[in-house]
């Protein structure tokens, strides 16, 4: 005969196994939504990394991967990822494609893809290559200026600037003239972008307009309405470029795009490392800079430049940054710094990574040199530098210290840099 307490466990048992069967019944669903997320997140890692081979070889391909991801991917951000793939590689056969994006639901697709046929249609890209302009990237733009989203807008102005002649400055004044400017940071970002694409151009029909924004609170709009406005009126639409300044390295170019200086051959990225920068690229990294004035900060661009960010961290762990001088050309306002040896099982020359992050005030830039990037050079810009945008490849920002970088003279120097990475909990994935 039980006792008492076993026959009260046996009351109560049918009511915790029943509670139990109910907890596992709620908790499948949530295990089954956990391993979709990861599945997912899996899937565009591989996405990420397929893109970032192709610009590394400089390839679109013939297996239709991005005529079926471009507008056919499910995921925006993939879409996104391969219009800014198809500015990069910058062939001409990519053209059809991004056009079809630009009529995308989502606006960081037809910004990205307005920023790629600029890329692809600059006119001195162009002049290099002996080849003539599409017409249909002027009309696809100029329809983008009435487009509902100001990021769109910026992007197609942007676009303009690269690919048009004078007679596009009055299109692009027409439609901001009856621009109100209360200072926020997305008017900034599109005022700059305007100014900058005005400058270019160099239509005197502009003047009035750049006049009026010389005017405004902000000392940065200012700054650059009153030297563009100056370029325009001296007829310099296109001043020195920084890209024939030494602390750039450019490398020469002939005409018809014949590089008097040699390319990087052939792709650098390996399988193996596409996937490695893939399921990187979410992490945060964080260079500490000691300097001779103090320590300078920056956060390096994982998403927007992967193989740039990695190359210069990979460096900065061997050492090959330390010790080294620090450079000033005070015309560009540009402080760089790097060393010119060559380090054993680091490659020098990388492919350029163009972006869609403008040349601001605290903006880190690669050095160039033999037709892409010199991974042992880098610059920290002093001021907004418009004109490396789309040259350069911008991979970082400052986050604190530029108040040391502005102290910065020749003969001073780096005594380290230190790498830190952070890896959020929720953003971590184990595959």
């Amino acid at each position: 005969m039980p006792f008492a307490g076993q026959r009260s466990f046996y009351r109560q048992s049918p009511i915790t196994y029943r509670h139990l069967l109910i907890l596992i019944l709620l908790l499948l669903p949530l295990s089954a939504c956990g391993r979709y997320k990861a599945r997912k997140a899996l899937q565009k890692v591989q996405y990420f990394a397929e893109i970032l081979k192709r610009e590394d070889l400089r390839a679109i391909g013939e297996d239709g991967f991005f005529k079926e991801n471009l507008t056919g991917n499910h995921d925006p951000e993939v879409r996104r990822w391969c219009a800014i793939a198809l500015g990069r590689i910058a062939d001409p056969r990519a053209l059809p494609l991004l056009y079809g994006a630009l009529h995308a639901g989502e606006a960081e697709v037809r910004a990205a893809s307005a920023f790629a046929i600029g890329e692809i249609e600059d006119r001195e890209l162009l002049d290099l290559r002996c080849s003539v302009p599409d017409p249909r990237a002027q009309f696809e733009l100029f329809r983008l200026l009435d487009d509902s989203s100001v990021t769109v807008r910026m992007r197609a102005i942007e676009a303009l600037g690269k690919t048009g002649s004078r007679s596009e400055a009055a299109d692009i004044v027409r439609r901001l003239e009856h621009f109100s400017y209360s200072g926020s940071a997305v008017e900034n970002a599109y005022l700059s972008t305007a100014i900058t694409a005005l400058s270019r151009l160099g239509d005197p029909a502009a003047i009035p307009f750049l006049e009026r924004f010389s005017g405004v609170r902000d000392p940065e709009i200012q700054r650059r309405a009153l030297e563009a406005r100056i370029r325009v009126q001296t007829g310099a639409s296109s001043p020195q470029p920084a890209n024939t300044v030494q602390n750039t390295g450019a490398a020469s170019l002939s005409p018809c795009g014949t590089k008097t200086s040699e390319e990087p051959e052939g792709g650098s990225i390996t399988d193996a490392v596409s996937y490695a920068l893939a399921a990187y690229r979410k992490n945060s990294t964080i260079a500490q800079i000691e300097t001779t004035r103090g320590t300078i900060e920056i956060e390096l661009f994982r998403e927007d430049a992967p193989v740039t960010a990695e190359r210069f961290a990979a460096m900065a762990k061997r050492g090959v940054y330390n010790d080294t001088e620090f450079t000033k050309t005070t015309p560009f306002e540009v402080i760089e710094s790097g060393n010119p040896m060559e380090w054993p099982g680091l490659s020098r020359t990388i492919r350029s990574e163009v972006n869609m992050r403008p040349f601001e005030r605290g903006s880190i830039g690669m050095a160039l040199a033999k037709g892409g990037s010199d991974a042992g050079k880098f610059f920290i810009a002093l001021a907004p530098q418009p004109y490396l945008d789309g040259i350069n490849t911008c991979f970082g920002h400052v986050l604190s210290g530029i108040q040391v970088a502005d102290r910065l003279a020749p003969g001073d120097r780096i005594r380290r840099v230190t790498i830190k990475e952070t890896v959020h909990f929720h953003d971590y994935q184990r595959y």
